[in-house]
């Protein structure tokens, strides 16, 4: 009962941050609601019993991708960028309904836990071995491929913001520096 009531505070938490994140117009306060968000998921993660995923949530996106946003809003440069009054508003309210499924899909994951996987192959591995050490043999064997795709989606995406920020030189008409 105690771990389905932490479990609905981080939940509205969460739900609460989004919304933030979505009708907020300046960057700062979207940026904090999103890190608000992220350690919220951070702790249904906990509360649902994987520790693993709730310290690499808080270690990657709380702290990395957040100071990575920081850097990027203070590094382009926003006279190049295009000012826009909307700020997605129907985009965010026709997300909603998705954003409700996926939110119940978390809440019957958590009911059912790992006793749903087939013939309970994940809570004997976790009982013999652990989380981390199930996390990691399957992360580096079956889905082996996919995690180095995402790596290489990540490092594009470093790429491309470091392009954006950049200065570009400075040229004159008559092509002299």
């Amino acid at each position: 009962m105690v771990r389905l009531l932490i479990f609905t505070f981080f939940s509205l938490w969460a739900i609460v941050s989004a919304i933030g994140v979505i009708t907020f117009t300046n960057p700062i306060y979207v940026i904090l609601w999103l890190l608000s968000a992220l350690i919220a998921i951070a702790g249904i993660f906990f509360t649902a019993g994987a520790e693993l995923v709730g310290a690499l949530q808080l270690l990657i996106y709380a702290v990395a991708i957040a100071v990575f946003y920081v850097f990027v809003l203070t590094a382009v440069p926003w006279e190049k960028a295009v000012k826009k009054s909307s700020h997605y508003r129907t985009e965010g309210v026709l997300s909603f309904p998705l954003i409700l499924l996926l939110y119940l899909e978390i809440a019957v994951v958590f009911l059912l836990g790992v006793t749903a996987s087939p013939e309970g192959q994940l809570r004997g591995l976790i009982e013999k071995f652990g989380n981390t050490e199930v996390v990691g043999s399957i992360l580096f064997s079956k889905y082996f491929f996919a995690f180095e795709v995402v790596s290489l989606v990540l490092l594009i995406g470093m790429i491309g913001a470091v392009l954006i920020g950049r200065k570009e030189n400075q040229t004159y008409e008559d092509d002299t520096r």
